[in-house]
């Protein structure tokens, strides 16, 4: 073997040994960068509300029904089988709410402790029990690892600590104290067993929490409407209905009522049939109408006084374009007295709802009146 062999060998040789080198510090650059990226995605950004908030969840909101007040028999029926159409259907009134981050002022929670671990799916009839909860909940769950807690959306996940969180009241009623007592007897008995330690909840409490919830609901849970309509049972004309309430700017939702919105596409109040037939489109034009009714859903709007100024410019100018009048439910004329009554008596729910920390079109107030 020449000596030129002899030095390309060697200069092969010591090339490989760098690529090698050069690799293994690659290598352990890039199992770093991982391993930093992986602890990071440890954290949710939903933890930031956790200091002021109570964690939860909800099931799943296509089971949701979507729920009228019973005080108010002039709501049309609320179906959701009309199908979209030309006339730029508004469906943001449809939209099932985003209820993340159940708030405490509206709910009570089981914490429990698990030095093993625990999954909701191998825990007994653990994912049963919390399917048949009558009220929205919440399940959250932390590590020793992770002590911040995270939703869990993954039932066969395994945490040391759990917190189950469950909405009182909502328009459906108060949770009773048997049901507390069977939902908390039935979490108990399905977790126990396996060494967990859970929180006791004392059910009298928490009944006279959700029966307060519900005086509070009665009181403040108002439509407001104002009807209008002409003398002697004369009718409307659904064409001029129709064709006012799009120049205003309102829209046919897919309930059969015209919806006003705001800037940004949110719901201000409704015009709807004063017989509670919802409008159609394929008929609207050939209908007569006896009346129309703007509502407005107290609870709702944050700016309730403006808001409600805003609708009953709009009646008026119905009522002009139509030669009608303004009236109650009982077809007695609205006098601009009674205007300023009905303003007091919102200014008066709005600060009810102020004492209570529950603000009308707040986050809360949209779980609670539901």
């Amino acid at each position: 073997m020449s000596d030129l062999q002899i030095y390309l060998l060697a200069l092969g040789v010591v090339i490989i040994f760098g690529v090698l080198i050069i690799n293994r510090i690659q290598e352990r650059r890039f199992k770093s960068k991982l391993d930093q990226t992986q602890g990071a995605a440890g954290q949710d950004p939903l933890l930031d509300h956790l200091e002021t908030q109570r964690p939860i969840t909800l099931p799943d909101p296509d089971n949701e029904v979507i729920v009228t007040k019973e005080s108010t028999p002039t709501i049309s029926d609320r179906s959701s089988d009309t199908q979209k159409s030309p006339l730029n259907y508004s469906d943001d009134d449809d939209t099932t709410l985003d209820l993340e981050l159940l708030d405490s002022k509206i709910t009570f929670q089981i914490s429990i402790s698990a030095p093993e671990g625990l999954c909701i799916s191998t825990t007994g009839r653990l994912q049963e029990v919390l399917e048949t909860i009558p009220k929205r909940y919440q399940v959250w769950g932390s590590t020793r690892k992770h002590k911040d807690p995270i939703i869990v959306s993954n039932p066969d996940s395994v945490f040391d600590k759990l917190a189950i969180v469950i909405q009182l009241a909502d328009r459906n009623g108060p949770l009773s104290r048997e049901q507390i007592e069977s939902i908390t007897t039935d979490i108990y008995a399905e977790t126990v067993p396996t060494g967990a330690i859970a929180s006791q909840i004392k059910a009298s409490e928490q009944e006279k929490n959700a029966l307060e919830l519900k005086q509070f609901s009665d009181d403040v849970d108002l439509l407001f409407g104002l009807t209008v309509e002409r003398s002697r049972g004369a009718t409307m004309s659904g064409s001029e209905v129709l064709s006012l309430a799009l120049a205003l700017g309102m829209r046919l939702n897919r309930h059969g009522a015209f919806s006003m919105l705001d800037d940004e596409g949110k719901e201000l109040f409704t015009l709807e049939n004063r017989d509670s037939t919802p409008f159609n489109e394929a008929q609207i034009k050939e209908q007569d109408i006896l009346g129309i009714t703007f509502l407005l859903d107290v609870t709702a709007i944050s700016d309730g006084i403006r808001t409600f100024n805003k609708m009953a410019g709009v009646a008026k100018q119905f009522a002009d374009a139509m030669n009608a009048t303004i009236c109650d439910d009982n077809s007695q004329l609205v006098s601009e007295a009674g205007f300023d009554l009905i303003r007091q008596q919102l200014n008066k729910i709005y600060q009810q709802m102020e004492e209570k920390e529950i603000l009308p079109g707040s986050l809360v107030a949209k779980q609670l009146f539901s």
